[in-house]
């Protein structure tokens, strides 16, 4: 179950995430602000939190262990936005079914547009 944030909550949590994951960009070493974070979800558990420096554009995702208070961060290349990664987040899992069905499907046509 997702929770919301009061502004206030939200900037204490996101310092939190800062101090705690992540202080600078592995990639050029500019030091994080609020700003660069976003919480993609939050449950009695765990939190997915996305980093995006501001200088070089880099991006990392994070998931943050609540019970055990440890974190795993990994760097990410993609076009997603901020939302679209939360809305995929959300999403079950494809079946090997259905991942066959859209196979079989594009296998039959001679072009695909988008």
């Amino acid at each position: 179950m997702a929770k919301s944030f009061n502004e206030n909550n939200l900037n204490e949590r996101k310092e939190f995430f800062i101090s705690t994951i992540a202080k600078f960009c592995d990639k050029c070493g500019n030091p994080y602000s609020r700003d660069d974070l976003e919480i993609i979800q939050d449950t009695n558990l765990s939190t997915i939190i996305h980093f995006s420096c501001s200088n070089c554009k880099s991006n990392n995702i994070a998931t943050y262990i609540k019970p055990m208070g440890i974190s795993n961060r990994m760097p990410i290349n993609t076009d997603l936005e901020v939302e679209e990664i939360s809305k995929f987040a959300l999403m079950k899992k494809t079946s090997p079914e259905e991942i066959l069905d859209i196979y079989l499907y594009l296998k039959e046509k001679d072009k695909v547009t988008v």
